[in-house]
């Protein structure tokens, strides 16, 4: 299976830097091929919302950037995992412009927020509006997103977590 790992390189912490390696040498060391993509914000274009990429070109956004590029070769990932800063209850601009463009739509979409300093309305915020509007958007984007799953790691004892379920409740053998 090949995996997409998109992160925000300007968002690194010790937190995401830790779930970043374990998931690598978990999915490395079950056969899997990851490929990663540091995004930052001077690399994404924001989504201006026109629609074009549904209707006119479907799955090109106007805006050409390099998450043009990544979506073109979407098809060839089984699963597509997000790693974002949890930034007021949301994912970051860097990362909204390549979930939102639709990096990872034709499969599964695993979005794993982090943060040591946030609070549970945070965490809580994070997890309801990202799977509302995610995994649950058929209403706004018909058929964008295949599958979504949703984690918040405020620590390293969460990275831990949120990989066995990975392993356990997705179906994704870590």
């Amino acid at each position: 299976m090949n995996i997409l790992l998109i992160l925000d390189k300007d968002s690194k912490t010790k937190l995401s830097e830790d779930f970043r390696s374990k998931a690598i040498k978990a999915l490395e060391g079950k056969g899997h091929t990851v490929e990663v993509f540091e995004l930052g914000r001077n690399d994404v274009f924001q989504c201006i919302g026109c629609l074009l990429c549904l209707t006119k070109h479907p799955g090109e956004c106007v805006n050409k950037d390099i998450v043009n590029d990544i979506r073109k070769n979407v098809k060839k990932y089984s699963a597509t995992f997000f790693l974002t800063p949890v930034l007021f209850g949301h994912y970051s601009s860097t990362m909204a412009s390549a979930i939102n463009k639709g990096t990872g739509s034709n499969n599964w979409q695993v979005i794993i927020g982090f943060g040591d300093d946030i609070n549970e309305e945070e965490k809580d915020t994070f997890i309801d509006l990202t799977a509302r509007h995610r995994g649950k958007a058929d209403i706004v984007h018909p058929g964008m997103d295949k599958q979504v799953d949703v984690f918040v790691s405020q620590s390293i004892d969460d990275n831990n977590s949120i990989c066995e379920a990975l392993e356990t409740q997705c179906g994704i053998m870590l």
